[in-house]
């Protein structure tokens, strides 16, 4: 990667990282094209080539860009909170404040994580490593909850982790998208599974 691109107008930094955030997020590695980068960055193939080299160069930057990003609003978001579902809000206020800036990072970090390490040649191993110790970090502090008898804790998180993946897709998909409701959304439920959950 040429460090000139530092030297470039943040909004121009920004407008050539979320493009290419999200058309990885959507296509994962192997289906990616730097065609789609570029046009919908509203730059030319050469000046992202300029910088990054090759697609692989880019992917490799956008990763390491985005574990720090991420864990850094973690760590300014979360803080030391034990409580499971204080912790859970606070994770996803996390994720709002880089959906702002970012509306394609988390979907692409966990892409990443899913992806077919085949195609990546293990490229930013390291950075997923990271991040998914940083999360664990915090999980490991969490204290979890006192369920009501019948409910089976990994399948309370299950219907939890999809519920939220589930309101993130469709909220994603829309043209209209706006962070904020998406996190109000994610908050209400967790309230409601709150309320339902404990003794």
């Amino acid at each position: 990667m040429n460090d000139k691109f530092f030297d470039l107008k943040s909004e121009k930094q920004d407008r050539m990282i979320n493009a290419a955030l999200k058309v990885f997020a959507k296509n994962g590695y192997k289906h990616a094209s730097t065609d789609d980068i570029v046009k919908e960055a509203g730059i030319s193939k050469g000046l992202l080539f300029h910088y990054f080299v090759s697609k692989m160069g880019l992917y490799s930057f956008l990763l390491d860009y985005s574990v720090k990003y991420m864990n850094f609003e973690f760590s300014r978001t979360i803080g030391e909170e034990n409580d499971y579902f204080t912790f859970l809000e606070k994770l996803e206020t996390a994720k709002l404040n880089v959906l702002r800036n970012y509306p394609y990072m988390s979907e692409f970090i966990d892409g990443c994580i899913s992806e077919d390490r085949s195609d990546t040649e293990d490229v930013g191993k390291e950075a997923i490593k990271a991040y998914n110790e940083t999360l664990e970090k915090y999980r490991s502090k969490v204290e979890k909850p006192s369920l009501k008898p019948g409910l089976d804790q990994v399948q309370f998180e299950n219907i939890i982790n999809y519920t939220i993946k589930g309101l993130t897709g469709a909220n994603m998909d829309d043209e209209s998208f706006k962070p904020e409701q998406l996190n109000r959304q994610i908050v209400e439920y967790l309230r409601v599974f709150k309320t339902l959950a404990l003794n």
